[in-house]
């Protein structure tokens, strides 16, 4: 045989050998591509520019882009500030102004980029401007626009409704007051609120004029920063857990404390001594006997039931022979097999042996200490005042009565 083709052979014999291994690499394989190819590779969040899901603005991005608008998205406050001192001319877009502080409005004003937000609420608007309000809410559905701007005059007829706003002070309300535009308090941009934030969205952009007017607001510029705030980017000092506890928690828990000490040594009781005390009910030897038969055999302890009766045959045999109560099993074997005649490594193999296997070599091993018993006591002739009582499961014959 060749070289080539042993080592043909080797090959094949290690994959046939590590086959169930190779399928399993195979099949994770197999699954990570799967899982791969189905992940999307796109934003889930809502109005994020990177998403293509009906609630996000890739539609709008990316058209924005194509006009030569170079769309930054913004996940914290520190990307979207920077983002702002990076360009000249610049719009900000806040998705979700609740989230934001005033503290952090002064400084975003103050940087002199055009904002436009989403739905923000009166603190928002307070911290901004004066001269736009919140009002109410409308039902929403198309509107003309109601106003000279020119992103509103471009854009006709468009989606509107939900929250809406009032202007004064230089300030325009158009689309019902779903769409305002004025000046900041503080800083040289304005401020563009739009009440109706679905025309933005992939799935009402290309409907009416939703497409011209999210354009003209969000493209007035060079650049655009897209600000999604993440309401874990808080500028609020880190609180420590005990912080938020109320004032009245510990002295309480230090009374508790007190009551459960107090009710300890009340009701606390010092052990005492052992005391005897009357059975309920009496039970007859012959009855635990059985009890403890019947235990044996159901759980097939015939080792242990015959450590029982050779202790008993131990305990019988040193009170008929005289020996003492804590003599050993070769004493107690040397002493038998003088009084019966038997051997002596019989009698020791009798009472220390190898445990019975089953019940037929237990019932052996008990009618032998039987006769065993028989032969002590025939040999040593004890009187009936000295003869400790027989086992209760065993009946009394003639030649066992001196």
């Amino acid at each position: 045989m060749s070289a080539g083709t042993g080592r043909a052979g080797g090959a094949a014999g290690l994959v046939r050998r590590h086959r169930g291994a190779a399928l399993l690499v195979l099949a994770l394989v197999a699954t990570a591509v799967l899982v791969t190819l189905l992940t999307p590779r796109t934003d889930e969040a809502v109005f994020s520019p990177e998403s293509a899901a009906p609630s996000g603005g890739r539609a709008v991005a990316r058209v924005l882009a194509e006009q030569g608008v170079r769309v930054d998205q913004a996940r914290s406050f520190d990307a979207a500030l920077g983002g702002l001192g990076a360009a000249d001319d610049v719009t900000l877009l806040v998705t979700r102004p609740d989230l934001l502080s005033a503290q952090r409005w002064d400084r975003l004003a103050a940087s002199g980029a055009d904002l436009v937000l989403l739905r923000p609420d009166a603190g928002t608007l307070e911290a901004l401007t004066g001269a736009v309000r919140a009002t109410g809410e409308a039902r929403t559905g198309v509107r003309d626009p109601g106003c000279d701007l020119p992103a509103a005059r471009a854009a006709g007829p468009a989606r509107a409704g939900g929250p809406t706003y009032a202007a004064s002070d230089g300030a325009t309300a158009c689309y019902g007051g779903s769409y305002v535009q004025g000046p900041l308090r503080e800083g040289p941009g304005t401020l563009t609120v739009v009440g109706q934030p679905s025309l933005l969205t992939n799935r009402w952009v290309a409907q009416d004029g939703n497409a011209a007017l999210a354009l003209w607001t969000l493209g007035a510029h060079r650049d655009l920063v897209w600000y999604l705030p993440d309401p874990l980017d808080t500028d609020s000092p880190t609180v420590p857990l005990t912080a938020l506890l109320p004032p009245w928690l510990w002295p309480s828990v230090a009374v508790l404390a007190l009551a459960g000490a107090v009710l300890l040594l009340w009701r606390g009781r010092r052990l005492g001594r052992l005391v005897s005390e009357p059975l309920p009910v009496l039970v007859r030897a012959a009855e635990t006997v059985e009890g403890h038969g019947r235990l044996y055999a159901s759980a097939r302890a015939a080792g242990r039931a015959a450590q029982a009766l050779r202790e008993a045959t131990l305990r019988r045999l040193r009170a008929w022979t005289g020996l003492d109560p804590r003599a050993g099993v070769p004493d107690v074997a040397d002493q038998v097999a003088w009084v019966t005649g038997r051997p002596a490594p019989a009698v020791h193999e009798l009472l220390a042996g190898a445990d019975p296997r089953d019940d037929p070599a237990l019932v052996r091993l008990a009618l032998d200490l039987d006769a065993l018993e028989r032969d002590v006591r025939a040999g040593s002739g004890p009187t009936s005042a000295q003869a400790p009582p027989t086992h209760p499961s065993r009946t009394t014959r003639p030649e066992d009565t001196p």
